[in-house]
Order: C-alpha cells, then structure tokens, then sequence
C-alpha cells in the first residue's frame, strides 16, 4: 500500500566483496554528448546472492517482453534515424 514509484533512465552499478549497489537516477538529456551530472535519486544496496536472484528475474522479463514485441536495441545511435 505504501510503495513510491520512481522513474530512472541511469543506472549506475559498484560493487564490494559483500555486496551491490545500485544508484538509479534520471537523467534529463540522455542523448546528449559528452560529460553529465545525474542526480541520483536512489539507490539499492543487495548482496549478492539477492542481486544474481534479481539479475535472472530481469533476464527472464526482458526475454518475455521481447518476444511479444521484438529486440530491444540498447545502442542508442543505431535506434536514431537520421532524416
């Protein structure tokens, strides 16, 4: 009942022996060139165990996703169409 949705298009991943951490923060030009400042907005700290848990639900939902709607391009210059 209480849960806060947050929107991220940056993600940034460090680990320690003990754990990983993730900072999710948006970033305002993401097609911009060159250095940025993102403001990280939150961040999620998991052992290990928990984030190979998380990496295989992610795997297997973008699997689903793909198959219903096509491959998802990640390399944004081959997803922007000169004109």
């Amino acid at each position: 009942d209480n849960v806060e949705a947050h929107y991220a298009n940056f993600c940034r991943v460090m680990s320690t022996p003990e754990e990983l951490v993730l900072d999710l923060g948006l970033n305002p030009q993401p097609y911009a060139t060159g250095p940025q400042t993102v403001n990280v907005s939150q961040r999620i700290i998991l052992n290990h165990y928990t984030a190979k848990r998380l990496l295989s639900a992610l795997s297997m939902a973008l699997q689903r996703h793909e198959q219903a709607f096509g491959v998802l391009e990640t390399d944004v210059r081959k997803r922007v169409r000169q004109s």
